[in-house]
C-alpha cells in the first residue's frame, strides 16, 4: 500500500511540474495623475478663509480619491492635517511660512501622490512700511499701506503706550536659516529703556531692550545695532559690543538674549561696518578713547590684531574721530574723519577672511574730500551697491562718487526742510528721504538724479528709519 501512495504522489508531482502557466506578465506603468487648479505657492490672511480646490483625475480618469494635507508649523513638530479633497479652513496659523504636501491617495490602486506647495500666511501689517519718527518730545511708529494711506502712531494705538523721545533706528529680526523667517522687530531710542521689540504681525509691544538680558543691565545707551542672518540682535551699547544668544534653537525663550559684552577694553564709537561676522567673518569698529580701527569677530574683541600695508594713513593710531564707515566689498571701504576740524576721507581695504592666514588692513588712501564743506558729524548717509554715496546737507541731497570726485545735487527740494532720513531700497534704485510730516521717494535708478516719485504725508514728526515690507 505503501508503494502505491508513493506512486501516485510522484505522477502528481509531474502532472504539476506541466502545467503551463498562461498568466499575463506584461507591466504597464500606472499613469500619473493629471492635476490643475493646483499652485507651488499660496498666501494667507490671518482670520480669513483659506481655500485650496484642485482638480485631479487619477489615471484611470476615476476621479474618486482620498485627499490628506500636512501643514509644517515652524519650531513644532509634526504636522496639522487635515483631510478631504479641498483644503477649507479659516487661517489662523499666523505670519510666517508654512511648508505643506497634499497626498492623494487612490484606493483602486493603492498608490499615494505626494504635491508639495507653501503657505506664505499674512497680516495687515505683512505689506507696507512701518515707519518710526520724532516729534522732539517723543517717538512714534507708524504704518503706511501699500496706496500710501498712513496710520499715524499706530503703536501708540494698539499698545496704549508712548515710546520715548530719541528716535534712532528700526531693526528687522530675520532668520536666513528658518526661511527668512521674520520674528520680530526693534525700535531703538536715545532715552527711555534704550528699545522696545514689536510682533511683526501686529506691531504689539513685546518687551523692553532691558527685559532682553538674562540679568538686568541697569541704565543702557544705544548707538547702534547692526543687522545679521541669524536673527537675533547685535549692537553697540554703552560703548560695547553684544551679541544675541544663537546657541538654543531660534523659537526657544531665551534666543537672541544678551549676556554680557564681547570682553575687552575698549570703548566704541556708532561707525561699525561688518562682513557676515556670524560664519567666520568680522566686524571693523571705532575705538574712540585711542583712536583707532578695531576688529572683532562673533564672540571676541581682538583689538588691533591685524597686520598693516600700505602706509597711506595710520589704522592703528588714527589721531582723528571717524564721523562714518561704509562698506562697498572688502576692496573698497571707505571712512569720513574729523581731524581738529579738517575733514578727511580714508579708503582702505581688508582682507580679514583669510583661511589662516594673518588678518590684513590695507591703508590705501587719506584725503581732504571734495565734499569737505558739506558733511559734518549729523551728516546722513546712504551708500548704494554701485559704489557712490547719497548724503543729506540741511535740506539739500547730494550723490558723491569717491572714485572720479563727482559731486551733483539731486533734482528733489524739500521746501527747507531738514533731511531727518535717507534710506535705499529696491537693490539701490529708489531713495527714500524723510523730512518732518513726509516721506518722498525719489528715483536714483541709472539715468535718473532723484526724481520724485510719490510722497507719503502725514507722518507724526521727522521720520528716522524705516521697514519696507512686501511680504
Amino acid at each position: 500500500m505503501k508503494h502505491v501512495l508513493l506512486y501516485i504522489a510522484g505522477i502528481l508531482v509531474l502532472l504539476t511540474g506541466c502545467y503551463k502557466d498562461k498568466g499575463n506578465y506584461d507591466y504597464h506603468p500606472l499613469k500619473e495623475p493629471v492635476v490643475s487648479n493646483f499652485d507651488t505657492a499660496y498666501n494667507a490672511v490671518v482670520g480669513d478663509s483659506f481655500i485650496i480646490a484642485p482638480k485631479i483625475v487619477l489615471g484611470s480618469g476615476n476621479t474618486k480619491y482620498t485627499g490628506l494635507w500636512k501643514i509644517s508649523i515652524p519650531g513644532q513638530m509634526g504636522t496639522q492635517d487635515y483631510t478631504g479633497q479641498e483644503l477649507r479652513i479659516v487661517f489662523g496659523l499666523g505670519a510666517s511660512r508654512f511648508p505643506a504636501v497634499f497626498i492623494v491617495y487612490d484606493s483602486t490602486t493603492e498608490m499615494k501622490y505626494y504635491y508639495k506647495f507653501v503657505i506664505n500666511g499674512t497680516t495687515a501689517f505683512a505689506r507696507g512700511t512701518i515707519v518710526l519718527s520724532d516729534n522732539g518730545s517723543a517717538s512714534a511708529i507708524s504704518f503706511v499701506k501699500e496706496d500710501g494711506k498712513v496710520q499715524p502712531d499706530v503703536y501708540r494705538d494698539i499698545n496704549h503706550d508712548t515710546l520715548p523721545a530719541g528716535a534712532l533706528q528700526l531693526m528687522m529680526m530675520q532668520n536666513a536659516n528658518y526661511g527668512n523667517l521674520i520674528t520680530s522687530y526693534w525700535a531703538l531710542f536715545s532715552s527711555g529703556s534704550g528699545g522696545v521689540q514689536l510682533d511683526p504681525n501686529n506691531l504689539k509691544k513685546m518687551k523692553t531692550l532691558p527685559d532682553n538680558f538674562y540679568a538686568k543691565p541697569g541704565p543702557l545707551q544705544v548707538q547702534a545695532f547692526i543687522p545679521n542672518t541669524m536673527g537675533v540682535p547685535t549692537g553697540i551699547m554703552n560703548r560695547h559690543l553684544y551679541v544675541g544668544a544663537t546657541e538654543t534653537a531660534p523659537f526657544a525663550t531665551y534666543y537672541g538674549y544678551f549676556g554680557v559684552p564681547l570682553a575687552g577694553n575698549y570703548s566704541l564709537g556708532r561707525a561699525i561696518i561688518a562682513n557676515t561676522p556670524e560664519t567666520n567673518g568680522y566686524y571693523l569698529g571705532f575705538e574712540e578713547t585711542k583712536q583707532k580701527f578695531v576688529r572683532m569677530d562673533w564672540r571676541t574683541y581682538l583689538d588691533t590684531n591685524y597686520v598693516v600695508k600700505d602706509s597711506m594713513f595710520t589704522p592703528k593710531n588714527l589721531k582723528m574721530n571717524v564721523m562714518y564707515m561704509a562698506r562697498f566689498s572688502d576692496n573698497d571701504c571707505y571712512a569720513f574723519c574729523d581731524s581738529a576740524g579738517a575733514i578727511r576721507e580714508l579708503r582702505f581695504a581688508l582682507e580679514f577672511i583669510s583661511n589662516g592666514k594673518d588678518p590684513v588692513f590695507h591703508a590705501l588712501l587719506k584725503r581732504k574730500p571734495v565734499i569737505a564743506d558739506k558733511i559734518s558729524a549729523a551728516t546722513l548717509w546712504a551708500p548704494s551697491p554701485v559704489g557712490v554715496f547719497y548724503f543729506a546737507s540741511g535740506d539739500k541731497l547730494y550723490r558723491y562718487n569717491p572714485l572720479n570726485n563727482d559731486v551733483k545735487e539731486l533734482a528733489t527740494g524739500f521746501a527747507g526742510k531738514p533731511i531727518s532720513m535717507l534710506k535705499l531700497q529696491n537693490s539701490g534704485n529708489l531713495l527714500l528721504v524723510g523730512v518732518s510730516g513726509s516721506i518722498y521717494y525719489l528715483d536714483v535708478s541709472t539715468g535718473h538724479m532723484g526724481e520724485k516719485i510719490r510722497q507719503v504725508d502725514g507722518i507724526p514728526g521727522s521720520p528716522k528709519d524705516v521697514i519696507v515690507r512686501a511680504q
